[in-house]
């Protein structure tokens, strides 16, 4: 009896994971990019870098780039080359303030976390955020504050 009892609870446990990761999923792809409606070209520029050391020590320095997260070639453009995306997804946090969050995951490692200025997109449709790199040797990470606009059509 007792068996048959442990055999049905960590059967109902598997199923509940099982489709509260379905679940998920369907959360994070069936609404889509909450970027594109603006564009699927994006102007972005860094802010100060922050580079943290194994030893605990964090220093920030001035560091500007600009680079351009092209959804429509899957590719991030920066200055020394084009890096592809892996996968980009929106993401919704449990009492956030924050209304959505889009996280794109590029080939190098590098992770970019953006959220929308205004979350209604009437007022701006910038979005700010972070782009994030881990390490493994003396230095443990990277991080850079990000701010990105739609990029204007060349004519």
């Amino acid at each position: 009896m007792q068996k048959a009892v442990l055999f049905t609870t960590a059967l109902m446990s598997t199923c509940a994971l099982a489709m509260a990761a379905d679940q998920n999923d369907k959360q994070r792809s069936g609404t889509g990019n909450p970027m594109w409606p603006a564009s699927l070209k994006w102007d972005c520029n860094t802010a100060a870098k922050i580079i943290c050391e194994r030893d605990g020590r964090c220093t920030t320095t001035e560091d500007h780039a600009d680079f351009i997260l092209d959804y429509d070639d899957n590719i991030v453009e920066f200055g020394v080359g084009r890096i592809r995306i892996k996968r980009h997804y929106q993401q919704t946090v449990q009492d956030s303030p924050l209304q959505q969050e889009v996280k794109v995951e590029l080939a190098d490692n590098r992770v970019l976390w953006l959220t929308a200025v205004d979350a209604s997109r009437t007022y701006s449709e910038a979005w700010v955020g972070a782009m994030s790199e881990l390490k493994g040797g003396v230095v443990l990470m990277e991080s850079e504050g990000v701010y990105c606009t739609p990029k204007k059509s060349e004519k």
